[in-house]
């Protein structure tokens, strides 16, 4: 091999390792973070003179969690409590950590929990049932 043959071997694999090492130049990836799905879920029931009525449900992903009486008869204009708290599955009852005793129909009461877990709605009379009323609660949550 010449001189010349080896300047030039020597200058193309410089050419090839150069072009190599930008060409694997990779950027670290991150995971795509997870898409939780926007939950639903409507409790009918009837609740009593003085009565209480709780419903279970699961978070999987904390953020927000919103309820609305969406239905409330005989009288609509009815003002009743709402809660929001932890499932007690011993008791089958719920344990409130957050109230309001102004709930009306169709305005969202609302808490944003920081951990996925057993949670809990719950309606209740505050002084305003006469005989029973029936009710629907809708849930939206993670």
């Amino acid at each position: 091999m010449n001189a010349f043959s080896a300047v030039k071997l020597s200058a193309l694999t410089a050419i090839l390792v150069a072009g190599t090492a930008c060409g694997s130049t990779s950027t670290p990836t991150q995971p795509d973070a997870p898409v939780y799905e926007l939950k639903t879920e409507t409790f009918p029931g009837n609740v009593k003179v003085g009565g209480t009525v709780g419903f279970p449900f699961t978070v999987v992903n904390p953020g927000d969690i919103n309820v609305a009486i969406t239905a409330l008869a005989p009288t609509s204009t009815l003002t009743m409590g709402i809660g929001l708290g932890f499932w007690d599955p011993a008791t089958s009852s719920c344990v409130q950590q957050l109230s309001t005793t102004a709930a009306t129909l169709n305005v969202a009461f609302g808490a944003n929990p920081s951990s996925a877990g057993e949670y809990c709605v719950a309606i209740f009379d505050t002084g305003n049932v006469v005989v029973s009323s029936d009710f629907t609660l809708t849930v939206t949550h993670y």
